[in-house]
């Protein structure tokens, strides 16, 4: 079963992933700082370089309007950039974003943007065809869902010890199998990537993920649990409701983010240049501090989990023509949660970071 068909569009997801944009730019500078060491094509090759989980493309056109800035320091080669997401997306905005006018007029001379629809767990593009590829707060959505139910919890990951709510647990058995076909997602995405990249080109990855001391899915995941436990008890859902929903993400651990030494004795197809887990900076988390305003706090907080969580929550409910409603009445108690307990959803953004060299061809 796929887990999931995207990010919130309409332009909603690039008005509340903020809080993304500051995990991304943690690790940015890595692969902008790559740039100069970067094999460069010859005879007239355009560079070609890849974003997988672009979404609106807001984001994305940030990440790679800073790597182009790198290469136009050394070289002015025609570029290829391309954009990567579920054929689910809401392109239509990606291209608004890079198009501001409407208009091919605004393209930036010798910059080819173009989409491509496809799982970044799966080739999208010819092999050998790429010079740079990033990911950016996207190969934590899992590709399918194990057999497994959760029956007393939305996610693999456990609830937050300061979020105890009666009856609410993951088992470590339970959360065996989410490991295990995150494993394999992880695979498959650098397997994927390394039949793309030519020798010598750069990947850089970065997720949403935790540490020792913290976990991002804690906050979260507790809010959208709560909510819905809420309608569930007071007959606003059924029960069945949420003991078959499952969030599809797994929060990794930086060592479950690295890509393997090697496989059927094969050597490995990447070199780690630097890996690294930070507790990043989340800008309405700060605002928070400044101003001391719960509600605002809850209201930045429950839209920056709206633009990514929306659409899954919206496929776990029933098909009724009230559909519309518990999904707004859900987002509205989280926020009022959020408001009334911050201390209960205490956030921090855990963002993984991994820049690989690829050192074989295949």
């Amino acid at each position: 079963m796929a887990s999931t068909t995207g990010m919130r569009g309409g332009g909603f997801y690039d008005a509340h992933s903020s809080g993304q944009r500051a995990a991304m730019d943690e690790f940015l500078p890595w692969v902008v700082g790559a740039m100069a060491g970067l094999p460069l094509p010859k005879n007239g090759t355009p560079i070609a370089l890849l974003d997988l989980g672009s979404s609106e493309g807001a984001n994305a056109i940030h990440a790679i309007g800073a790597i182009i800035e790198a290469l136009r320091e050394r070289t002015s080669a025609d570029i290829w950039t391309f954009f990567d997401d579920l054929p689910t997306n809401d392109f239509n905005q990606l291209f608004a974003n890079l198009f501001p006018d409407a208009t091919s007029s605004s393209r930036i001379a010798g910059i080819y943007p173009a989409a491509v629809g496809g799982s970044l767990f799966e080739r999208v593009v010819p092999a050998s065809s790429l010079d740079i590829a990033t990911t950016f707060n996207a190969v934590g959505w899992m590709s399918a869902l194990p057999q497994t139910r959760l029956p007393r919890f939305i996610s693999p990951s456990p609830p937050a010890q300061r979020a105890f709510r009666e009856g609410v647990s993951v088992s470590p058995e339970e959360r065996a199998a989410f490991t295990k076909q995150a494993h394999e997602d992880i695979l498959s995405f650098y397997r994927a990537r390394a039949a793309e990249l030519k020798p010598g080109g750069k990947l850089l990855v970065q997720v949403f993920g935790r540490n020792d001391e913290h976990d991002t899915a804690n906050g979260i995941i507790d809010g959208i649990s709560d909510a819905m436990l809420d309608m569930v008890e007071e007959g606003r859902l059924r029960r069945d409701v949420y003991e078959n929903f499952v969030f599809p993400v797994y929060y990794r651990s930086l060592p479950e983010l690295l890509p393997p030494t090697g496989e059927n004795g094969e050597p490995p197809a990447f070199r780690v240049e630097k890996a690294e887990a930070r507790d990043c900076r989340v800008p309405f988390n700060e605002e928070f501090a400044r101003s001391g305003d719960p509600r605002a706090w809850a209201e930045s907080y429950a839209g920056f989990i709206r633009a990514f969580s929306e659409p899954v929550v919206t496929s776990g409910l029933p098909n009724t023509p009230d559909r519309p409603q518990l999904i707004d009445e859900l987002y509205a108690r989280m926020t009022k949660r959020f408001a009334a307990d911050p201390e209960r959803y205490e956030f921090h953004f855990i963002s993984l970071g991994v820049l690989l060299t690829r050192v074989l061809s295949i």
